[in-house]
């Protein structure tokens, strides 16, 4: 891939070119629930976010924390199912992955970062391109 396409995936510039918007750690905490707290994987399918409280499958945001109660993630949930955006940070703050799944199951857009800001791997639905930490392409992989 040409080092302007290369650019173009790096983590400030899909932040600010791609306009992604991102929840705050206080309004995650005060609207969501905490996984493994409030919510668990389902006790009958373990592939469904699971709501102890209401004993159904969770719909709504749902976040986990480090040790430091930093975020390390967070998530939309339709039904026990991730619906929406997912949005994961390394133990520094750093953004390391941006997400919008449908059903868990089909990636509409996926992008992940190595810390230093530089792209890891990159998924558009259609194709898949994985980068090592010097941003050369090891594998590339198409949908049909």
């Amino acid at each position: 891939m040409a080092q302007s396409g290369l650019d173009q995936l790096s983590r400030d510039y899909v932040i600010k070119h791609k306009k992604l918007e991102f929840l705050s750690w206080k309004y995650v905490t005060e609207h969501g629930k905490e996984f493994g707290y409030e919510l668990w994987w389902d006790p009958c399918d373990g592939w469904f976010i699971y709501d102890n409280e209401k004993d159904m499958n969770y719909t709504g945001l749902m976040y986990e924390l480090y040790k430091d109660c930093s975020l390390m993630y967070y998530a939309y949930i339709q039904d026990g199912l991730e619906e929406g955006v997912e949005v994961d940070f390394y133990p520094s703050g750093e953004l390391k992955s941006y997400s919008i799944y449908h059903k868990r199951k089909t990636i509409e857009i996926y992008y992940e970062w190595y810390e230093n800001g530089m792209i890891k791997c990159y998924n558009n639905g259609k194709q898949l391109i994985r980068f090592d930490e010097e941003g050369y392409m090891y594998r590339k992989a198409e949908r049909k």
